[in-house]
């Protein structure tokens, strides 16, 4: 009995203890944003496996062991805080997004607080991301950093940008930033294939400070793409997204004749159009807008996408589907992408960490085979190309057969295969004889490892790898040649008179490409009291190879059988096969330095070598130094309370590039020769330059930043680009045995002002409204040649290189008007006297217009109120000019019995005595490469304009399952203002020929996250 009695206290004190131990603890979550309650935010007992979910007023209430418990708070979109557990709590979250805004990644190493970066640089969130309605990040880049030009090529879906930054570094070479995802280099290739809801944001890298540590590869500019992933003790969340919507052409400049317009032309200019056309014209009411007959206005474009993100203490990990499907403008343009992309990071201990990351896409896509063709080489002008058929095909005729019967009523019949007057092919039926499959798979993936042996000082090995297959299945389908029900033949006749079969043709062509890169890193990163030091050592291995083979045989005439072992001819020419190999490597270093976070200093050296040069020319050596003064830390500004923020920083440094010589540049070639004793030979193809070397620039950036009365953001950065040895294609005397060959040749100067501003007009609980802009100006100048030379001209382009003058500027004979008497075109010679004479040597000037516009920027506003949000943004290009090759069909009376022409040819020269720009039409205005063909291509352009309601999350809450969800619209290129009569004042080329328009897109969409 005593034993039991004694057992039964020993248990009811032990309880009572464990009952004493135990405290209750509760408290309420809220945001810093908006002071409300955070619904769902995880609350978890560190060390243990204890935790709740916080209700719909932000609350939550546990039970601890310990009374100095840590408890640990986390949300989708929060940042995670560790706390103490009291009685009562309120814990705030910050927003992820702030945080993110905080720090940027500048390169190899850690991440840095914007305060702290001494180079010059910019931003683009995911914010901006989130509402791209195409299949290519590259269109959200536009207008949103200063100095950034981004120029949309066309309206085909499969498209990329041409993205420029501080002008053209190079005459002949690339001009495009080097692109980094996730700490890897990937090409434009890889753009189309890349999601870009997986992007969290981008940084563009400007100056020498920010980009030398990318040496040899980052002489314009550094772009760096990073991506979302999860978060440690994040519970699991997954969102889906879909959007459909549809596009149209935007705005054509161009004005085409109308029936009874060209019927009023072809009289002016004596060539009448039959009574029969009149006939049809004024009883029938034949009038056909070609353009809107070839162009879609309703293209559809479906977009899903799914995300699936979260973590525990030691694994985090993010995966996403995304496909995306889209119809272009015109027939056989079309795309569909899917990707699959994967994020896992584990900390394996305190020490040691492993990140493993892979994008694998799929893009299946289709190009008019016309259009691709002109598009590839920009000199030939089909017209079966769409674009041209739009504006050459003749107003009266119309997309169907017809007939009139006795009564004079009008039967419509089929589609039409044949434009009866225009004496053209219709576009539909040449497109049902093409089969054109194009299809490219790409692999980005890479492997880290990061180890922290000792406080401070971090070792991260990565490997990476990305690759691409490319395949090219192009089918002409042979056909029998017929009679339209209008009498016009299609295809041909035989020897014998009858109708022949048009033979098919196969082409196949495949290619592969793949990179490997290899980066060690180890960063050092201590404070000493008011000292901060950081110290990076690296080295990197780059490794390209690429292969690729294709074929073209003709002469299948069974549909059935269209493979090359059916084919009856095969070209030489027609066949394809290359492969090429580029070893690069590198090792490089950088040391930062601030006291106080006050007064920084930064250097950088960085040694590259690349197997496209010759061996004594191979490496190159690249460094920066900068530094940065926070003022407004120092004592005497401390009390300008107006004053928020006041920096100045200067730079200076120099980069490379090896992106413009092919692999093999430098080699002397062999290759097919001319026929020898009825043989084919041998011969050398190539010529030898063992001096090729590395292009260079040297850049010097100064820049000031402020912010006063806690509302306006201010940046101003100054720069100077120089740059040295540019790669060029440079004639050679014909006593050599070659036309011309690669050279390091010239120097060439970047001058500029970049301005950044951005005022908060309203900040408060439920209204945020900002308003940004930027503006860049670029002054270029050529300041040597090759061979001693002042000048160089490339005939019949309208492009000259001179000393003192800026890449770009066109160099062409300027229009006089034309004389009144005769209706005779006139010139303006060098000394500015009136001929009749188009000489060229006689009457070239230069311009003073650019390909290159010096005025580039952009401008947006953000407004949100509670769950509505607002964003529009605008990019702008002033300055820019093209020459529009379409004038010398479109507005030419030697072509006005075949094509339609503009309407300004009304008002052509027909009698003496008239005053007009148009001459007569005695006189082919084809033959002359003048200034008339050159037009202003200055835009502003509205590039999204987008409205989202984020539901609010107690109506979320009271699902028990639905954490968000958002409907949206965005509109892309709503409307565009320029004066270019041309289909879009967008492409970033010299000579502009019936280039595919951009389109305008109308998308709606919903979000739901569970």
């Amino acid at each position: 009995m005593e034993k039991r009695l004694t057992m039964f206290f020993a248990c009811l004190f032990l309880s009572i203890g464990m009952a004493l131990a135990q405290t209750k603890v509760t408290g309420t979550v809220v945001s810093s944003e908006d002071n409300e309650p955070v619904i769902g935010a995880s609350v978890k007992v560190v060390g243990t496996k204890v935790g709740v979910a916080t209700d719909i007023d932000g609350k939550f209430s546990l039970v601890v062991s310990k009374a100095n418990a840590e408890l640990e708070i986390s949300s989708i979109g929060m940042v995670t805080k560790r706390v103490k557990a009291s009685a009562n709590m309120q814990v705030v979250l910050d927003p992820d997004n702030q945080t993110l805004s905080q720090v940027v990644v500048t390169g190899y190493g850690a991440a840095k607080k914007v305060g702290a970066v001494v180079g010059a640089i910019g931003t683009v969130n995911s914010e901006k991301l989130g509402k791209i309605t195409t299949p290519n990040f590259t269109d959200a880049l536009a207008g949103q950093v200063s100095g950034l030009s981004v120029l949309s090529a066309g309206g085909d879906p499969s498209q990329t940008a041409t993205i420029r930054l501080r002008g053209v570094n190079f005459l002949e070479t690339s001009n495009q930033p080097l692109f980094i995802l996730d700490g890897a280099p990937i090409s434009s290739t890889f753009f189309s294939t890349l999601n870009p809801d997986d992007i969290a944001n981008i940084t563009v890298l400007k100056d020498a400070a920010s980009t030398s540590i990318y040496g040899a590869r980052a002489a314009n500019g550094v772009i760096l793409i990073t991506s979302k992933q999860g978060r440690y003790n994040e519970s699991a969340q997954v969102s889906v997204k879909a959007q459909f919507g549809i596009s149209a052409p935007t705005s054509d400049g161009a004005e085409m004749m109308n029936s009874e317009q060209y019927i009023q032309f072809r009289d002016l200019v004596g060539q009448p159009v039959t009574d029969n056309v009149r006939n049809l014209v004024s009883k029938y009411g034949f009038n056909t807008d070609w353009y809107k007959e070839i162009l879609n206005d309703n293209a559809p474009t479906y977009d899903i996408n799914a995300t699936m993100q979260g973590g525990s203490q030691t694994v985090n990990y993010y995966l996403s589907y995304n496909h995306h499907k889209q119809q272009g403008l015109i027939d056989k343009s079309a795309m569909q992408r899917s990707t699959l992309n994967a994020r896992i990071n584990a900390r394996l201990n305190k020490y040691f960490k492993v990140g493993f990351t892979s994008n694998f896409g799929v893009h299946d896509y289709e190009q008019n085979a016309v259009w691709a063709a002109a598009n590839g080489g920009q000199t030939h002008i089909y017209v079966n190309d769409p674009l041209v058929f739009a504006r050459k095909a003749l107003p009266y005729d119309v997309p169907y057969y017809y007939t009139i019967d006795d009564n004079g009523n009008l039967i419509k019949g089929d589609r039409a295969a044949h434009l009866h007057y225009s004496d053209l092919d219709a576009i539909w039926f040449d497109n049902q004889y093409r089969a054109v499959f194009r299809k490219r798979i790409t692999l980005n993936m890479s492997v880290n490892e990061v180890l922290t042996p000792i406080e401070g000082l971090t070792l991260t090995a990565q490997q990476s790898l990305n690759g691409y297959h490319e395949t090219l299945d192009n089918r002409y389908i042979p056909w029998m040649s017929f009679e339209t029900p209008m009498g016009d033949l299609m295809g041909s006749l035989d020897k014998h008179g009858n109708l022949a079969m048009n033979t098919g043709a196969t082409q196949n062509r495949l290619s592969s490409y793949y990179q490997y890169n290899l980066t060690h890193t180890a960063e050092y990163r201590k404070n000493f009291g008011d000292h901060y030091l950081n110290v990076l050592l690296g080295e990197e291995t780059r490794i390209q190879r690429s292969k690729g083979f294709g074929a073209f045989a003709s002469g299948q005439t069974d549909a059935r059988r269209l493979i090359m072992a059916a084919a009856t001819k095969v070209e030489v020419g027609d066949l394809e096969d290359s492969q090429s190999e580029v070893v690069a490597n590198s090792v490089f270093g950088s040391a930062e330095y601030n006291y106080k976070e006050k007064y920084y200093a930064y250097g950088s050296l960085r040694r590259d070598g690349s197997s496209k040069f010759a061996p004594n020319h191979r490496w190159g050596n690249f460094w920066s130094l900068g530094a940065k003064w926070d003022a407004k830390k120092e004592s005497f500004l401390s009390d300008v309370n107006w004053l928020n923020a006041l920096s100045v920083s200067v730079n200076y440094g120099t980069t490379g590039s090896d992106a413009g010589p092919g692999a093999y540049d430098y080699f002397g070639l062999f290759g097919t020769g001319g026929l020898y004793n009825g043989e084919g030979s041998i011969g050398i193809a190539q010529p030898a330059n063992y001096e090729l070397t590395w292009e260079k620039v040297a850049k010097l950036n100064i820049g000031f930043t402020a912010r006063v009365f806690d509302r306006l953001n201010l940046e101003l950065n100054y720069y100077s680009n120089k740059s040295s040895d540019m790669i060029m294609e440079i004639p050679y005397s014909f006593t050599t045995g070659f036309s011309s060959g690669v050279g390091n040749v010239g120097n060439m100067t970047n001058k500029g002002i970049e301005i950044d501003a951005q005022v908060d007009i309203l900040k408060n609980r439920d209204f945020n409204w900002t308003v940004k802009a930027n503006v860049g100006y670029n002054k270029n100048e050529i300041t040597e040649l090759f061979g001693g030379r002042d000048s160089y001209t490339i005939q019949n382009t309208g492009v000259r290189y001179e000393k003192g003058k800026s890449y770009g500027e066109f160099y062409l004979p300027r229009r006089a008007g034309v004389d009144p008497r005769d209706g005779a075109p006139m010139w303006y010679d060098k000394d500015g006297n009136i001929t009749k004479v188009y000489n060229e040597d006689n009457c070239t000037v230069w311009t003073g217009k650019n390909r290159y516009a010096p005025w580039i920027g952009g401008f947006g506003t953000n407004f949100t109120w509670k769950g509505l949000s607002l964003i529009a943004d605008f990019s702008w290009q002033s300055g820019k000019y093209l020459l529009v090759n379409d004038d010398i069909f479109t507005a030419n009376p030697k072509f006005a019995t075949s094509y339609n022409q503009q309407t300004k040819m009304l008002n052509i020269w027909t009698h003496p005595g008239q005053i007009t720009d148009i001459p007569g039409a005695q006189y082919d205005i084809s033959t002359y490469l003048d200034d008339t063909l050159l037009q202003n291509a200055s835009f502003l352009r509205m590039k999204t304009l987008s409205l989202q309601y984020d539901f609010p999350k107690k109506w979320m809450a009271a699902t028990r399952y639905i954490k968000g969800f958002k409907v949206f619209g965005i509109i892309r290129n709503l409307f565009t203002i320029t004066s270019f009569k041309g289909y879009d004042p967008e492409p970033d080329i010299n000579l502009v020929h019936f280039n595919y328009p951009n389109t305008r897109q109308f998308v709606m969409g919903a979000e739901v996250t569970f």
